[in-house]
Parts: structure tokens; C-alpha cells; sequence
């Protein structure tokens, strides 16, 4: 068999892989083309929009000029309502920016509201320091709903008005945004990264290429713990070792280094990054390690959507030149799951973590109880044992404390904080049932049976909150995050002073345990004055009552992390599947801005109608998947994906990069194939048109030559239905081309399943053993997607080891891979284990008997070697660096295919009683050469052996 190398053997045949027929899409960037010195004049601070007919309906905030000027292009300025007629004068409508600094303007784009806009209106300028006197520099007639107007005024502007002519609307004219341009508008941000990054721009020349021979190079050892999480990520799909190193990178590595970055505000320095990707290599450059990671993970997006997949994919692994600037436009950007309702395993949390990680998401909050159940174990209290569920095939389950310190510790390797949430004093049956029923923790004659006691006069509140000190303190010693969350929500019809006396008893109870609290809107009523607790923003619920909601809750300067029920809760239906209503389509959840939330129970804009939440109070937004029908990690994942995209976009990046939906759906079009390979059950809506990508496999097979209904290629295009699509294999090895099944899950919005990759498998029996180099053609009319695979039969990697290991080494199962590692005592390979060893330094003798393989690669070992029993057997190759064993060498009873070639052996060799076929070859052998009993007979391949003793046997002539 013929390798190329063995730097992590599911590599060794990258020499010869072929890149796959697919297109990737081009790397859009903010100003490519624009003057480096373009910016939007009406946002620099001073300038000043006004307008003459200003719709007046309460609040007057509501349609504001300023609202034209503030980027977010769902709100604006509208004019007053007009019937055509009736003697309106659609000229006495105007709107204009008063800029800060009078100066040159060469574009104005307006985005009106359709059918809301004139058919008629003239741009125009003023020069005057108070605007008085008027040019008209273009006329307008039936202008778009994205309206562009390049007026190239090289005389300094004070002013720039858009003066209403005529019209056919019969509720006047709405801006949503009015944009003055010094030079060209900047084209939309496309790119491949979500979230958009603060800056990008792509770079020329030849791509980055991550090899076999790759590293993760740090710039200090304290890095090495977060390297080795990074590197886990890209070990499945690419089979390579990817070691984690210091010292100085190369043009493969991927180079991770803390210092300062050019450009990063100084309140940013927590998670904000530069990533440099070119032929010279990938450079990743943050003050901290949280931004490392997030650099790195912008990094993997660049990559082929395959990186994202758990089984080894044949390549190349490359990324376009790029270099970005990036930092997060909030410090809380959040996912809510409830496995209160329905249970989420923790392998399937930690599922849920990556995925949150890859779209820089921070915060992972778990609702942990509810009226359904307490999932999280408490020390002595047994009865709270996570029995209940919600609905038909509902999923109970239970944490230990044990477990949840696991997923603490596995969400912060990935810089997420776990936000727990015990909740209370509603949607607390099952802890009352549990804690001994209403008649022990509800009030004196209280009926209803999902509510804690909160008359601060009745016993039963004490012996309440007496449970709540010990339940609190348990969670505050496991959970190292600063927050612990108390719900507080939809406490209906329970006294308000009552209430709002509860949640100060929580918010002292949290802080006793060294925590912050935070809770849902109404609890920020009962906080302290002066506290630190969080007012965590949903809606104003109040079953039918009165408004709770007042300018009170955003008022008191207190930090607040929005929520807003309208955009952002994932449980809402979309796209025809099931869930709650109203349904919040994928525009629905990106159209929106934290600053300005729409008040779903009262119909109205938050901000202008009770202040707040206020801008500079805002810390985060979190998006919460609430479990009443959800089941499994499944449900959840169609529910999240891809609306959670889009609003942690709005949490990560700049505002004025987050408004234009079409160039979001152009970067969400590239995620849907990362979330395809990585296997998560997504909503490949329609409304996308997803990206095609595809990549084949490395298909193995064992000593029978057989590839038996191996995976092949894989085709991520989640726009299209694969029933549509026909597939051929070539084997590569001369043989027939045969017709290939599609096998892909479909999209059924019904049943919340996503469309998954389409895989073509197949069963073969190859002539020889060997690397053959096949593909698999996709044909959907007229179009075709050719996926190179490889087969091999070296099996995968199940352990990757370099650097130094001292003392003797016992390989036990799995397939263990050596690569640039040094091995100071004894290797022992048990039965049914394979040892693979590439450019290593083995200081003792190896021992391997029993089925398995053994290949030495380009390595040393001090010997003796002894071989027995073994499946395969390969010391040296033709296409390895030489191997040297510097002892005898014995290999005896092997099944399969022995080839020992090219290698220097400083003793006897002997090869006994293999009945697979045996290869002798172009050796150098410091003693006698010995074969006996082997059928069939040995070769040399016509490569003489050099031998400085007799040989004998089947090898006299060899």
C-alpha cells in the first residue's frame, strides 16, 4: 500500500485530493469600493432632522425625524395623515437634515414605506447657515422603496431637504431612513461570517490551506487549554492531529497570539479580535482569550461547511484571503432553554453549547423549573427528583449537581456562562407539591397550587423562603456565573405589595450568596433602590389586567437585557410549523432593534411610549425556546435555527450593519451548509436560497477490500428537495460507473424537520489494496455537483498523541496515532488495537500481537520489534520518509497485507507464517533476513533488498 505520508493517517492521501466542482460564494465587505473617507453625514453627532406636517398621534416620539436618521429602518417619520382632495397640499410636506458641519454631499439614499411615499418630490440643498435659501439638485418621480439619489455637491451642504410635490397615498409619506453619503454608499455586507463582523476586507492572492501538518501555534502556554477545545473542533472533519504548539507559526498553522489590536476600542478589549487569513498562513490576534475564540470562530465559517461535520471528509480544507476587525456590540447575547417543561439531556445541552459558541453567543440560560417540574437536585430535599413533564411524549429527566457542574464547565471552555433560573413564586407547582403541597408552603386558604406563599405574615412564607435559602446557596456554590435568575414572571391575581415583598426577600437571599439577581418584568418592582439586579425585559403580561408596564421600569438607570416576545421567543411558529402564535417568521425575528421593542400587549413601541429600555441601559439580548412542545434536542434545534442567527447578530454587531434583511439572508444562505454537516435539524425555509456545498468522505475498508454501504459524498442544498436529484460513482479503480441512491430527510414544516445532507452510499469490492481516488456526480437537471472521494484501507484515528510521553505506553483498543511524539518506555498494542506512528521517536522496544494494525511511518524506534497476529502490518513505505528500527524486527501470523519497505533495520528481520501478501523491499538489514511459512511467498516489487547477513527461506532470493 502506497502513502504519502503519515501526518494523521486519515491524511495521507491528501496529495492527490481533488477540490469538489461546487462554486463557493464570493466574500462580500463593507467598502470595497467605496472612498475609505465615505460616511453617512446625517449620523455624525450634532446633525439634526426636522420636518414641517409631522404626524402628531400619541406618543409624538413615535414618528419623530429623528426616527429617519437613527439607522433602524423599521421605525421613521411619518407626516400627518391627508385624504388626496380634500385640499391637501402635498408641498407644504418636507423633511430635511441640518448637518453637524456644513460639507461637500454626493449621494442621499431614502428607504420609504410602500405605498406610504410621493410620486413626486425634489432633493435639495442649502449652503446657508440657517437654511433659508433652497436649490433643487434633482427631481424625482415614482421614486423605489430603496431610493438612491447621487447629487455629487462638491460645495459644503448645511442642509438637505426632500421637499413633497405630489402624491396618490392617502396616509402620507413614511422615511424610514434618510441617509447623506459623502462619497458612495457602502455596498451591503454579504461575506460568510455570522454576525456580521464590525470590518472586513477581503484580501488577493492564493488561499490559506489547513493541512496535515497544521498546528495551533499560541503565543503563551496558558493558552493551551483553549487551543485544544479550538483544535477539537476541526479534528473530526479533517482527521488531522493538529497539535497545539509555542514558538513560531508556519504558513499551515493557525497562529494564536494575545496583544494589543489596532482599531479595538478600549471597552472592547474582552472578546473584540483581528483574524488575518492569507497563503502566509491564519493569525488570530485578541488582549484576550475569549477573543481568540471568538476570532477562531470566524475563523471555522471561512472554511468549507464540512469542517463542521463530525465524520472525516477527503478535503482540501482552504480559506479566501481575509482580514477582519470584530468586537460585540453587547456583553449578553443569549439563548434560553427550558427543560423544566420538556427535559434536554446534558450530551444534548452541550450540543446546543457548541452551537451557541459558533454564533458568539455568551450566555446559555437554563429555566430549570417551572409548574411541570424541578429538574435540578437539591441536597435534602429528595422529593425535588425531576419527575413531570409537559404534554403527550413529554421527557422527564433529572440533574445531578455533578452534571451541572459538567455542563458549567464545558459551556465556560467556550467562554459561555450558565445563567440558572429556579423559578418562583409562580409556575412553581411542582416544587410545592414536592416541598409538601399547598397546605405547607401556600398561604393560609390558598387554592391555587403553583404559587409560593408571599403574605409576609403567614407562616407558610418563611417556611418558603427558608427553602429558597438552602435551594440558592446549593445553586451559588456549583454555578461560578455572576447571575442567578428567580423568574418572577405571571405571578396573576397575587397581591402586588405581596409580590413585590417576595422578590426583595430573593434579590437579599441572591446577594447573601454572593450572586447577582435577575428576573422578569414586573419583578424589577420589588428590587432594592441602588441594587445591581437586572431587569430581564419580555412583555407586559398581565392576563387581562391592567397595564403593569410604566416608565418606572426603565427609569431608575438599572441594567436591562431585552427579550421581546414580538421577535425574539423561538417557541412562536414559523413557516408553517407548529408553535405558539403570533408566529415570528425569519424577518419578523431579524426586523427589529433592541432600542426600539415593540410592546406586544399594548400595541405600541416601547421606547416612545414609556421610555424605555433605555440605549445605554441595555446590556443583551437573549432569545428563550420555551419547552412546552418541544421534544428533544431535535424540536428544539428546528425551532432555534435559523432565527437564533439573526438575533445574535443584533447582539454582536453594529447596528448599522444589521438593517438590511436581504444582505442577511444572503450570509444566512452560507450558514444553513455548516448546520447541514454538522448534522443539526435546521428550518431550510424557502425564504433562504441556501448555498450548495458538498464534500466526500474517506470510505475505508478492511482486508477484504470491501467498501460496504460506505457514505461516499455528501451534498448540503437545503433550497432543493432530494427527491430531485440522481446520483453516479466512480470507484476510481477502472471499474464500471454505477448509479448511486440520494438519501436525504426532507423538508416537512409540519413536523419541524429540516431538509439534512443528501448522501450517496455505496458497497464495492476494490482489486487490490490501496488509496483510490473516486467521485460522486450529482444531477439535478441541468445541473451537476461533482464530489471526489477517497477509499483507503487505513482505518481512522481514534487517539491522536504528540509531544513527549514518558514510561511505558499500553495501546488498548481504538486505533492510536503518533505524530511528531517522542515514547521514552515500552509500547504494548493490545489485540484488536492499531498503532500508527508518523515522524516519531519510539526510545524502547513495541509489542503488538492480535488482530489489529501496525504501520511505523517515518519514525525511529530503538527495538526490538516484534509483530504477531496482526490484520496489517506496514514498516516503512516507498512514500514515507525512511523508518529505522534499530533492533530485529519480527513479524509472524499475519493475516493481511505485510509490507516492510524501505526501512533500516539494525538487526535480525524475520517474516514467519503471514498468509496475507507479504512485500520485502529496498531494506537495509544489519543481519540475516529469514521467511518461512509464509503463503503466499514474499516479494521485493522489484526493489532488492541490502542485507549484511545471509538470507534464507522465502527470502534467499529477495
Amino acid at each position: 500500500m502506497k502513502f504519502s505520508s503519515l501526518r494523521s493517517v486519515p491524511a495521507l492521501i491528501t496529495g492527490a485530493l481533488l477540490a469538489t466542482a461546487l462554486v463557493p460564494l464570493a466574500t462580500g465587505h463593507a467598502s470595497a469600493d467605496a472612498p475609505a473617507e465615505s460616511v453617512n453625514l446625517a449620523l455624525l453627532p450634532g446633525a439634526v432632522a426636522s420636518a414641517k406636517s409631522q404626524r402628531t398621534t400619541a406618543p409624538a416620539l413615535t414618528y419623530a425625524p429623528a426616527n429617519a436618521t437613527d439607522v433602524f429602518v423599521h421605525n421613521g417619520w411619518t407626516s400627518n395623515y391627508a385624504s388626496v382632495g380634500s385640499g391637501y397640499d402635498p408641498t407644504q410636506d418636507w423633511f430635511q437634515v441640518k448637518l453637524a458641519t456644513p460639507a461637500p454631499v454626493y449621494e442621499v439614499f431614502t428607504r420609504w414605506t410602500s405605498p406610504a411615499k410621493p410620486t413626486q418630490y425634489d432633493l435639495q440643498v442649502s449652503t446657508d447657515a440657517d437654511c433659508q435659501t433652497w436649490s433643487t439638485v434633482t427631481h424625482v418621480a415614482n421614486p423605489s422603496d430603496k431610493d438612491s439619489q447621487v447629487i455629487d455637491h462638491k460645495d459644503p451642504v448645511s442642509c438637505v431637504r426632500m421637499q413633497a410635490l405630489a402624491t396618490t397615498s392617502t396616509v402620507g409619506y413614511t422615511i424610514n431612513e434618510f441617509e447623506i453619503w459623502s462619497g458612495p454608499k457602502p455596498a451591503p455586507v454579504v461575506g460568510q461570517i455570522i454576525p456580521v463582523p464590525v470590518k472586513q476586507t477581503t484580501g488577493s492572492g492564493e488561499p490559506w490551506v489547513l493541512t496535515d501538518k497544521s498546528r495551533i501555534v499560541v503565543s503563551s502556554s496558558s493558552l493551551a487549554a483553549t487551543a485544544d477545545v479550538l483544535a477539537g473542533y476541526l479534528r473530526p472533519a479533517t482527521g488531522f492531529v493538529l497539535p497545539v504548539a509555542t514558538g513560531s507559526a508556519t504558513a499551515s498553522d493557525i497562529a494564536l497570539s494575545l496583544g494589543s489590536v489596532s482599531g479595538l476600542p478600549a471597552d472592547k478589549t474582552a472578546e473584540g479580535y483581528s483574524l488575518t487569513v492569507s497563503s502566509a498562513g491564519a493569525k488570530i490576534v485578541a488582549p484576550q482569550a475569549h477573543g481568540l475564540f471568538n476570532g477562531f470562530e470566524s475563523l471555522r465559517q471561512l472554511l468549507p461547511a464540512a469542517i463542521n461535520s463530525p465524520t472525516t471528509g477527503a478535503g482540501p480544507w482552504t480559506a479566501q484571503p481575509l482580514t477582519v476587525l470584530d468586537y460585540p456590540r453587547y456583553e449578553h447575547r443569549g439563548l434560553q432553554l427550558d427543560p423544566a417543561r420538556n427535559f434536554l439531556s446534558v450530551t444534548e445541552i452541550r450540543s446546543m453549547i457548541d452551537q451557541l459558541a459558533a454564533l458568539k453567543g455568551n450566555q446559555l440560560h437554563l429555566h430549570l423549573s417551572d409548574g411541570q417540574s424541578w429538574r435540578l437536585e437539591i441536597k435534602g430535599y429528595p422529593t425535588l427528583d425531576g419527575t413531570g413533564c409537559n404534554g403527550a411524549a413529554c421527557i422527564a429527566g433529572f440533574y445531578t449537581q455533578e452534571d451541572f457542574k459538567g455542563l458549567v464547565k464545558y459551556a465556560a471552555d467556550r467562554f459561555i456562562e450558565i445563567v440558572p433560573e429556579l423559578e418562583g413564586p409562580a409556575h412553581a407547582n411542582a416544587a410545592i407539591t414536592a416541598l409538601g403541597g399547598v397546605a405547607n408552603m401556600g398561604c393560609q386558604g390558598q387554592t391555587q397550587t403553583d404559587r409560593f406563599c408571599t403574605n409576609p405574615n403567614d407562616p407558610a412564607s418563611q417556611r418558603a423562603l427558608a427553602f429558597w435559602r438552602d435551594a440558592i446557596a446549593q445553586l451559588a456554590a456549583i454555578s461560578p456565573g455572576p447571575i442567578i435568575h428567580i423568574g418572577g414572571d405571571e405571578a396573576i391575581g397575587m397581591p402586588h405589595e405581596d409580590y413585590k415583598w417576595w422578590i426583595g426577600q430573593m434579590e437579599t437571599i441572591v446577594n447573601a450568596a454572593g450572586k447577582r439577581l435577575m428576573g422578569w418584568n414586573p419583578a424589577i418592582e420589588g428590587y432594592a433602590p441602588g441594587s445591581t439586579s437586572i431587569n430581564h425585559y419580555w412583555s407586559d403580561y398581565t392576563g387581562g389586567g391592567p397595564p403593569l408596564i410604566k416608565p418606572e421600569w426603565f427609569n431608575q438607570g438599572r441594567k436591562v437585557i431585552t427579550t421581546p416576545e414580538w421577535n425574539a421567543y423561538l417557541d412562536f411558529g414559523y413557516d408553517g410549523s407548529p408553535g405558539r402564535t403570533p408566529r415570528t417568521e425569519l424577518d419578523k425575528a431579524y426586523s427589529w432593534d433592541p432600542e426600539w421593542v415593540y410592546e406586544k400587549y399594548r400595541s405600541v413601541w416601547a421606547q416612545p411610549a414609556y421610555g424605555g429600555p433605555k440605549a445605554a441601559d441595555i446590556i443583551g439580548i437573549e432569545a428563550p425556546i420555551w419547552g412546552e412542545q418541544m421534544r428533544g434536542l431535535a424540536t428544539n434545534e428546528y425551532m432555534v435555527f435559523p432565527r437564533l442567527a439573526g438575533i445574535l447578530e443584533k447582539a454582536w454587531s453594529p447596528k448599522v450593519l444589521t438593517q438590511d434583511y436581504d444582505s442577511y439572508v444572503q450570509r444566512l444562505s452560507v450558514a444553513g451548509p455548516r448546520w447541514a454537516f454538522a448534522n443539526v435539524n435546521y428550518g431550510s425555509i424557502a425564504q433562504v436560497p441556501w448555498a450548495p456545498e458538498a464534500m466526500g468522505t474517506v470510505a475505508r475498508f478492511g482486508v477484504d477490500r470491501i467498501v460496504s454501504n460506505a457514505p461516499l459524498g455528501r451534498l448540503a442544498a437545503g433550497s432543493l428537495p432530494p427527491g430531485e436529484f440522481t446520483a453516479a460513482i466512480d470507484w476510481g479503480d477502472g471499474s464500471p460507473t454505477e448509479a448511486g441512491v440520494v438519501a436525504g430527510r426532507d423538508y416537512v414544516a409540519s413536523q419541524r424537520q429540516g431538509r439534512s445532507l443528501m448522501t450517496v452510499s455505496g458497497s464495492h469490492t476494490y482489486p487490490a489494496d490501496g488509496t483510490y481516488h473516486g467521485t460522486v456526480t450529482y444531477t439535478r437537471q441541468a445541473q451537476t455537483w461533482v464530489v471526489p472521494f477517497v477509499a483507503t484501507g487505513v482505518p481512522a484515528c481514534t487517539t491522536m498523541l504528540s509531544g513527549t510521553h514518558n514510561g511505558p505506553l499500553t495501546v488498548s483498543s481504538g486505533v492510536a496515532c503518533f505524530d511528531g511524539a517522542t515514547v521514552s518506555g515500552p509500547i504494548t498494542v493490545a489485540a484488536g488495537a492499531g498503532l500508527y506512528a508518523s515522524g516519531s521517536d519510539l526510545r524502547g522496544p513495541v509489542t503488538a500481537s492480535g488482530a489489529g494494525n501496525v504501520l511505523l511511518c517515518g519514525t525511529t524506534v530503538a527495538g526490538p520489534v516484534s509483530v504477531t497476529g496482526r490484520t496489517r502490518v506496514w514498516i516503512g513505505n516507498g512514500e514515507c520518509a525512511p523508518t529505522t528500527v534499530k533492533g530485529p524486527v519480527r513479524v509472524s501470523g499475519s493475516v493481511g497485507q505485510v509490507t516492510i519497505d524501505g526501512a533500516t533495520i539494525g538487526g535480525p528481520l524475520a517474516v514467519q507464517n503471514n498468509t496475507g501478501p507479504t512485500v520485502v523491499s529496498g531494506n537495509h538489514i544489519s543481519g540475516p533476513l529469514s521467511c518461512t511459512g509464509n503463503s503466499p511467498a514474499p516479494t521485493n516489487a522489484g526493489r532488492p533488498n541490502s542485507v549484511s547477513g545471509p538470507k534464507s527461506g522465502q527470502c534467499a532470493t529477495l
